[in-house]
């Protein structure tokens, strides 16, 4: 179990038979929920400020690993489907503006940041 500074808990776990309990979210796919919810909040937020009417917002997300170790991703495929009255050329706009400029976790996958550990 993890907790984040709010104090909202989130079970991470892995399969039994890699030792876990399969009683939670495993970590590599925590990074596929986290880039489509920071990439969610930002369009949604963003197309309702151009005056788009969000009535349902979806995002499937998709990753493709590598065959050898470390099983990292190769390639992610996200997938949205938004329902509301709209312009197409806002969503459009608005996933452009949370890719280029507001969504952090793209942006860190995009460009590796530097990791420091400590024991």
């Amino acid at each position: 179990m993890v907790e984040d500074r709010h104090g909202h808990k989130i079970a991470i776990d892995t399969d039994k038979k890699y030792g876990g309990f399969d009683e939670g979210i495993h970590p590599m796919e925590f990074i596929l929920v986290s880039l489509a919810g920071c990439m969610a909040m930002d369009i949604v937020s963003i197309l309702q400020k151009k005056g788009g009417r969000i009535d349902r917002f979806d995002v499937t997300a998709e990753g493709h690993k590598t065959a050898s170790h470390p099983k990292r991703y190769e390639k992610i495929i996200l997938k949205f489907n938004c329902k509301g009255d709209y312009a197409r050329k806002d969503l459009l706009r608005s996933l452009e503006l949370s890719r280029d400029k507001y969504c952090g976790a793209y942006a860190t996958l995009r460009s590796a940041p530097e990791i420091e550990f400590m024991i």
